[in-house]
């Protein structure tokens, strides 16, 4: 493991995203600041409400939803504003999908509503009734996938709003508290939990499937897989799955204390610990020490090149495992 470079960040902040070789992290209170992913270098430096709210990039586009519910919308090549749009407390989720960005309420505190990524005008949406929404998951097609915590279901999405299709689901999608329910994988695929032991897979055109039934219930974390294997949490550790064979390897992090961050790279997922340990496991359960920060790991973030980026309470470094 060789670490790149690292930053203060004055305290501890998760509005972190990267894209591209730009790494944007909000920071010091107020800050939203735009670094080179390389070699930490700053780009350009913005003043916002707070630096607890949501940061996604989109194209050569950086959006942040402060907690005072303001969403700006900045140039990220050059941090220019662009446009803001206030009166939006209590919200969480920002999804782009093409020119459409999707904004969600908090524990279902507000409905999901959409606005033009060009402008920041409202736009037309009669909703979807799902009960508190995780994070709206953006697919390669153009369209968004919706689930809730009330009702077994998961919803398809145009850009538009228009409802493309519903499928139903074993039970209702389990996520954590304000963090995502779907994960991602290189071939396209979405997968997600469906109650706490089911782990359901979809792909663009198709509808959902059973991916893994497990024997233990699942911590509420959105699994990770990469062709065959899927890493999971449950209540004995780290399960590392492989999906042809069932096979299952089990790893014990009790030392090292709950899971709090979790990625994937090529063929390994990288989990955070809250005692401020970075580890890497690959597809059989071996697992390699990567990093160790002075406090709990707040999150996990792939960068360009191989890099990823960690932070905890406070302090930013960006490594290569």
């Amino acid at each position: 493991m060789l670490t790149q470079w690292a930053r203060s960040l004055h305290l501890r902040s998760s509005a972190i995203a990267a894209a591209g070789g730009s790494v944007v992290v909000a920071e010091r209170h107020r800050r939203l600041v735009a670094l080179r992913a390389h070699d930490g270098g700053q780009r350009w430096d913005r003043q916002v409400e707070d630096c607890w709210g949501t940061l996604v990039l989109a194209g050569d586009r950086c959006l942040y939803l402060s907690q005072s519910g303001v969403l700006h919308c900045f140039a990220l090549g050059s941090g220019e504003p662009l446009w803001a749009r206030p009166g939006l407390p209590l919200r969480r989720h920002v999804s782009v999908c093409g020119d459409v960005i999707f904004v969600g309420g908090w524990r279902g505190y507000h409905p999901l509503v959409r606005f033009s990524l060009s402008d920041g005008e409202p736009l037309p949406f009669a909703g979807v009734p799902l009960g508190p929404l995780a994070a709206p998951m953006p697919l390669l097609s153009g369209a968004v996938l919706l689930a809730g915590a009330d009702r077994p279901a998961l919803v398809l999405l145009a850009a538009s709003g228009t409802l493309l299709d519903e499928w139903p689901l074993p039970e209702p999608i389990a996520f954590a508290d304000g963090g995502p329910g779907f994960s991602a994988g290189d071939d396209g695929s979405v997968t997600f939990l469906s109650g706490r032991r089911i782990v359901m897979a979809l792909r663009d055109g198709d509808g959902p499937r059973v991916l893994w039934r497990h024997d233990r219930d699942l911590v509420p974390r959105a699994p990770m897989f990469d062709a065959r294997t899927l890493w999971l949490v449950d209540d004995a550790g780290i399960a590392v799955v492989d999906t042809v064979r069932g096979a299952v390897t089990t790893i014990d992090h009790r030392r090292n204390g709950p899971v709090c961050a979790a990625t994937r790279t090529s063929g390994t997922a990288l989990f955070g610990f809250a005692d401020g340990s970075v580890i890497a496991v690959d597809r059989a359960g071996e697992t390699r020490p990567l990093i160790r920060m002075r406090a709990m790991i707040d999150r996990l973030l792939p960068g360009a090149h191989g890099l990823v980026h960690v932070s905890a309470k406070g302090r930013l470094v960006t490594f290569r495992p």
